[in-house]
């Protein structure tokens, strides 16, 4: 019983490993009680966080930036949201699960429809369904995370068909 709880203890000693050491170290400032002791260290810890952010070791980015990334990367099977970050805290782990946009080219191939929306990304059909009206330059469009790694496209309110995003 007492094993069980200096391993609990220990655990919650521990500070997260999902913060890069420099910022670790400066936050570790705090705990120096002597206040020219404290702002020596801050001096020194924060001249090495901007090192490492002007060698690009670290990238420091508000919330906006990273919902607008994360909106940029939606659709994408890769693991480069995780590399980036996204998903190792509660508020990260909030998981984009539709993105509201406008039709700005459209196209049928052999496949199906290949959909180019105003973000930048294109999308390609990827089952048999249809929409009952053609898409339209300027239609507003739904996309929208389904189940098992999946992604659905409604246009003008259509029922949405199965589509992948391709660029």
């Amino acid at each position: 019983m007492a094993l069980l709880a200096s391993q609990a203890a220990l655990a919650a000693d521990k500070t997260p490993t999902d913060q890069p050491e420099p910022y670790r170290q400066l936050v570790a400032c705090r705990e120096i009680a002597d206040a020219a002791a404290r702002l020596a260290c801050y001096d020194k810890q924060v001249a090495a966080l901007d090192q490492a952010t002007s060698r690009h070791e670290i990238v420091i980015a508000d919330k906006k930036a990273v919902e607008t990334a994360k909106r940029g990367l939606f659709g994408f099977a890769t693991p480069v949201a995780k590399l980036m970050g996204f998903g190792g805290n509660a508020d990260a782990a909030e998981e984009l699960k539709a993105v509201s946009t406008t039709v700005a080219g459209v196209r049928r191939t052999g496949a199906g429809w290949l959909i180019d929306f105003e973000d930048g990304s294109t999308w390609e059909q990827n089952d048999t369904r249809d929409f009952v009206l053609s898409p339209k330059i300027g239609n507003k469009a739904e996309i929208a995370r389904g189940v098992l790694g999946t992604f659905t496209v409604s246009v003008n309110g259509q029922r949405p068909i199965k589509m992948r995003r391709v660029k």
